[in-house]
């Protein structure tokens, strides 16, 4: 099991937040045990990047003022 300190050399390059979810995606594929470890660091790299491009791109919508008139 890898974490924020003890991770791969390849994740070294990713932000903190996409580093951590590289690691969680890691570990769950290290817990089904069905692919070997370089593969893993590939995809868990590959899906942070997905998932840190999709919360770039979230954008909240502001909250609509309500203007009352007297």
């Amino acid at each position: 099991m890898w974490t924020t300190n003890h991770f791969p050399a390849a994740m070294r390059s990713l932000n903190p937040s996409t580093r951590a979810k590289a690691i969680e995606v890691a570990n769950r594929l290290l817990e089904q045990g069905q692919v070997d470890n370089q593969r893993i660091v590939a995809i868990s790299i590959e899906e942070a990047r997905r998932w840190a491009r999709l919360e770039a791109t979230h954008v909240e919508w502001p909250t609509p003022t309500v203007r009352t008139f007297a």
